[in-house]
């Protein structure tokens, strides 16, 4: 009997640990600033703590999905990619498993996925109309070229502060 209660007390505990865990990290959210004046642009929600940015790569101009997770360690939120995905080889896209921080590189129904655990410590995203800049978390899409041709920095943050220009999931 006791030792059937103290195993159900250290699920409980290990599962409490783990909301916690989790629940420090629901409802992490990004800030969208200009990288030249660090002028606040706009503050979005992000669900299960991932992100993708999506674009038309500027030489093979096929489309290119590049998909993040948001983590934290200790109390610093960090964004780390996790893959890339392409429809064509070409200047500036990966050819192989040979690229910094990746562990696998693989051809799916007409797409190269490469896989990444690369950690992005200043993330900068290069804004340009022709290329249909967008960022997409759960449910919500926005487009990044409505600011006309500029360089984004990104930051994770805990949460959209009161004020703040606020993208939710409708």
């Amino acid at each position: 009997m006791k030792k059937v209660l103290l195993s159900k007390v250290c699920l409980l505990g290990i599962g409490v640990a783990l909301s916690a865990a989790s629940f420090s990290l629901y409802g992490a959210a990004l800030n969208i600033s200009q990288i030249r004046s660090e002028a606040f642009l706009e503050c979005i929600e992000v669900k299960d703590n991932r992100f993708d940015l999506s674009f038309i790569h500027s030489v093979s101009l096929t489309p290119v999905i590049d998909q993040y997770v948001i983590t934290m360690e200790g109390e610093q939120l960090s964004i780390f990619q996790t893959s890339e995905h392409f429809t064509a080889h070409g200047q500036g896209l990966p050819s192989s498993v040979d690229e910094p921080d990746a562990y696998a590189f693989e051809s799916k129904d007409g797409e190269f996925i490469l896989k990444l655990n690369r950690a992005i410590p200043d993330l900068i995203v290069r804004t340009d109309s022709r290329f249909k800049n967008r960022l997409h978390t759960k449910g919500v899409t926005v487009n990044l070229n409505k600011w006309s041709d500029i360089g984004l920095h990104i930051v994770p943050i805990k949460s959209c502060q009161s004020g703040m220009k606020t993208v939710i999931e409708k």
